[in-house]
């Protein structure tokens, strides 16, 4: 043991003597853990040496990662949650707002440690860290390297290769995308020159500088259109669709992320991960994917937030720690030391999120993030289905800049949003921003929405002021699960929502 954590060990034992940590001693000295399936077992395997080093004993929970977001804000004001959790970067701006994450002091030297981009994407507005990170991530261009030699520069030579494949024969597509997928298809925005925020001088995100309808966004709207109109792409592929295309031969390009690395390989196709193109009609090289971390960060609601920062800093913020959480699932380290060239993928799609002036934005963490991913989907899959790109891109806008008006506001729009949606008589399903299936307010926080459904099985929860940035699920948890409701018959059903407890409840479950 070097003499640096010999000192901050006994340190750290003389302050629970002493009182310091009188809750960690009344709580038994136990650390609790929340992680996915994939960091639990590396964490695990550092239990025996921190209960022989510290006489802590770490109490490892895991969860799907969806499910640690939601579940913090629920059981953490009742002395339920974790001390100690992992998370997405986008996360912090809602935790800080809502008070759930406590900041985290890192000393000169610590920091040095870390890539500046992981640090970046863990910093909030008010100046703190609130994370450590572990893990970077971007999606990055595929190709069949058979199909596509060469890698096309810009996304109008995307469409020059995918009509040749068609015309001869070769492949049924050459490009393909998830048309409701805002995280995967962003790069095509930002290379026609779109973007969802701006940001002032300091770099923080300015939620009032929307540009998801810009002269950029616009373009590639259009770019988007012209493509499903002339048959070049087709709506309604998710991954599972793309892969099996691949790997039949049938698709020559497409776009994901580094933490389908395995299926990539398990496809046998010979292909090659490269940066997003660029656009030749807006002058750019290169298309901008949003970049995403993960990390560690401490619940606010935990009595031992002082233990939870010494064992991240001690245990965690070390090479052989990250550099075996990389391994377990290679998205990119953000400790400088790991050697990412054991995992050669990796390594394409990390290097396929740089440019000259170094690493592509992060994805905002901002809590107006939230009003994005519904509007913008919504608006791209309509330019798939057909619909007019100018008008579906700027009604997004305009319900994305009313979403953000309504954040931290008293005002209370409760939406029932759901499989129902189109069913009750909105345009399409999952839609928090559509007035038709808008609750009534009945007073002291009770709302109700009423309609009449044909018989079928539908899943549906709340949301709030036309946005997924606050929604409730089963057992009024935020960001939780969805209800469902099975109709053997045509049958009127009220919803009923409580603003006091978010419990939503509907008249045939009871």
């Amino acid at each position: 043991m070097s003499r640096t954590r010999f000192v901050v060990i006994m340190t750290v034992l003389a302050a629970m003597l002493l009182g310091t940590l009188s809750s960690v001693v009344a709580q038994g000295n136990v650390l609790t853990i929340w992680a996915d399936d994939t960091r639990a077992p590396v964490l695990l395997e550092l239990a025996s040496q921190v209960e022989s080093e510290l006489g802590i004993e770490l109490d490892v929970v895991q969860l799907g990662f969806g499910d640690i977001r939601s579940q913090l804000t629920v059981a953490g004001p009742v002395g339920e949650g974790p001390d100690i959790l992992i998370g997405a970067h986008d996360w912090v701006g809602g935790f800080v707002e809502n008070g759930a994450v406590a900041p985290i002091n890192l000393s000169d030297d610590l920091l040095a440690e870390f890539k500046p981009a992981g640090i970046e994407a863990f910093s909030y507005a008010d100046g703190n860290l609130y994370g450590i990170p572990y893990g970077l991530e971007n999606v990055a261009f595929v190709r069949n390297t058979e199909l596509v030699p060469e890698a096309p520069a810009t996304w109008e030579e995307v469409r020059t290769i995918s009509e040749q494949l068609q015309a001869d024969g070769t492949a049924q597509y050459g490009f393909l995308s998830d048309d409701g997928d805002v995280y995967a298809n962003y790069g095509i925005i930002t290379a026609f020159g779109g973007y969802i925020f701006g940001q002032d001088a300091e770099g923080n995100w300015n939620p009032a500088d929307v540009g998801w309808a810009s002269e950029g966004g616009i373009a590639a709207a259009e770019w988007l259109s012209g493509m499903y109109a002339d048959g070049v792409m087709v709506p309604n592929i998710g991954n599972d669709e793309l892969f099996q295309l691949f790997e039949d031969g049938e698709l020559g390009m497409f776009v994901t992320g580094p933490w389908f690395i395995q299926r990539l390989r398990d496809t046998g196709i010979p292909l090659e991960i490269g940066a997003l193109p660029g656009s030749e009609v807006a002058g750019t090289s290169q298309g901008l994917p949003f970049r995403g971390a993960q990390g560690f960060m401490i619940s606010a609601f935990s009595e031992n937030q002082l233990l939870a920062e010494i064992f991240l800093t001690e245990y965690v913020a070390t090479t052989d720690f990250m550099q075996a959480v990389f391994e377990a699932d290679p998205r990119g380290s953000a400790w400088e030391s790991v050697d990412e060239s054991v995992v050669p993928e990796a390594l394409a799609f990390r290097e396929a999120g740089e440019t000259e002036s170094g690493s592509v934005p992060f994805m905002p963490n901002i809590p107006a993030m939230g009003t994005v991913w519904a509007a913008g989907g919504d608006a791209m899959t309509l330019v798939a289905q057909g619909e007019d790109p100018v008008e579906s891109f700027n009604n997004a806008e305009v319900q994305i800049v009313e979403a953000i008006g309504l954040l931290g506001s008293e005002e209370r729009n409760i939406v029932v949003v759901g499989s129902i949606q189109a069913a009750a008589g909105c345009d399409g399903d999952w839609n928090p921003a559509c007035e038709v299936t808008q609750m009534e307010d009945q007073g002291d926080g009770i709302y109700t929405f009423t309609a009449t459904l044909p018989a079928g099985d539908y899943e549906y929860k709340v949301a709030v002021n036309y946005s997924w940035a606050e929604n409730y699920g089963a057992d009024g948890e935020f960001d939780g699960g969805n209800i469902t409701l099975s109709l053997s018959e045509e049958t009127e059903v009220t919803f009923t929502y409580d603003d006091n407890t978010n419990i939503v409840t509907d008249s045939v479950n009871g």
